[in-house]
């Protein structure tokens, strides 16, 4: 695991502000919570303290590149060419279901579509490692029987069979991002603007962003947190992912979505969402013709050779992920007030409700984080 040393700052300078400049700061505007960043945890935490009775400001730029505003938003218990049932999802499944129906009887959205999964075998390698899993307890609640070779679509090469996965599902993510920003803009509390780390400044009671005064900062930036001077030391790598909405009329596939080494996700009107590459090796957040083409390749390798796809968007983002693949979450270690919410990786939908609670539970209440991840455990050790 990469260990870090977080810098303590007094002041961006790294000088200690004097009283004559604090007392020439004009502030006009005082919150409990100053939130660093606008997308799917920043969102979420802002509605959640909201909801807490705790006064919130939130502050990220919707002309930013933004993880969040670009996923597919899918939720899927089995992943990985292992077949490994993802972490602690039997805690995070309902607290994401309930989170989102929530979210979605309050503004009247519907953005939570649980759908049935379908996972093909590439060998008979796949296909054994099925059946194993199949015999494990611990995915009794996951996986759904196998589909013999044949039985599925006609659409779909299937040359080892396929089997069910449960309790998968989509969130709209764009959607919901849209509808949280527009609440918070219409109580004054969202800022659609880059954050300019400079400009914080410790203050005797807290911390001081221009016209703003808040107890606490937290930092929900993602990858942006590369750029934050007091944050930066944690291990966090940019993972870029790229997907495809495309068209075909000819293609009929039942609803569900079809993971066939890339995974394809129709939405009903014979178009389809194609994700989703993983790179750490290209640090834009630009398509690439690459990436397209990757995509494009693989869903064509699995799909029968009649139907033609015609792309109609291509989207890209940075996902903020740890090697260890756990979330970064915590209170700076030297500089009271100063938190970090990220680390969500590729796994956002799924992980952000749940996290949300905890760290919740952590500022409001005391209650110790998870040490999986608590950013303490990313601190060098002492000698």
């Amino acid at each position: 695991m990469n260990q870090f040393n977080i810098r303590s700052h007094r002041s961006q300078t790294g000088t200690k502000i004097s009283h004559a400049r604090q007392t020439t700061i004009d502030i006009q505007h005082s919150t409990k919570n100053l939130i660093v960043g606008a997308g799917l945890a920043g969102c979420l935490l802002a509605w959640r303290l909201e909801q807490a009775g705790q006064s919130v400001t939130l502050i990220g730029s919707t002309q930013l590149p933004n993880a969040s505003a670009v996923a597919a938003g899918v939720i899927n218990p089995v992943t990985g060419r292992w077949m490994t049932k993802t972490w602690n999802f039997d805690s995070l499944q309902p607290q994401a279901e309930a989170t989102y129906r929530e979210l979605e009887r309050q503004f009247n959205i519907q953005c939570y579509h649980p759908i049935p999964l379908i996972r093909y075998c590439q060998n008979s390698i796949d296909a054994k490692r099925m059946g194993k899993r199949m015999r494990n307890p611990r995915y009794a609640d996951v996986l759904g029987p196998p589909i013999p070779t044949g039985e599925g679509p006609d659409a779909i090469l299937d040359t080892h069979g396929s089997f069910h996965i449960n309790q998968a599902a989509y969130v709209d993510l764009p959607l919901l991002l849209t509808t949280l920003r527009q609440h918070f803009a219409v109580t004054g509390a969202f800022r659609d603007e880059t954050f300019m780390h400079a400009a914080l400044k410790r203050e005797p009671t807290g911390w001081a962003y221009r016209d703003v005064e808040a107890d606490k900062v937290i930092f929900c930036e993602g990858v942006g947190m590369r750029d934050n001077p007091w944050f930066n030391d944690l291990p966090l790598t940019p993972a870029k992912g790229e997907t495809l909405t495309v068209e075909c009329p000819t293609l009929e596939l039942p609803r569900a979505i079809y993971h066939h080494r890339k995974w394809i996700l129709p939405y009903g009107d014979h178009s389809f969402r194609i994700g989703a590459t993983f790179s750490n090796h290209d640090p834009s957040p630009e398509p690439t013709q690459a990436g397209a083409q990757e995509l494009l390749e693989s869903v064509r390798s699995f799909i029968t050779a009649e139907h033609t796809l015609t792309i109609r968007q291509h989207l890209a983002g940075l996902r903020p992920t740890t090697k260890d693949s756990r979330p970064l979450i915590g209170e700076h270690p030297t500089e009271r007030g100063l938190h970090v919410f990220n680390g969500l990786g590729a796994k956002g939908a799924s992980l952000a409700p749940e996290l949300t609670r905890q760290f919740l539970a952590h500022l409001l209440e005391g209650e110790p984080l998870d040490p999986e991840i608590d950013i303490a455990r990313c601190l060098e050790p002492t000698t």
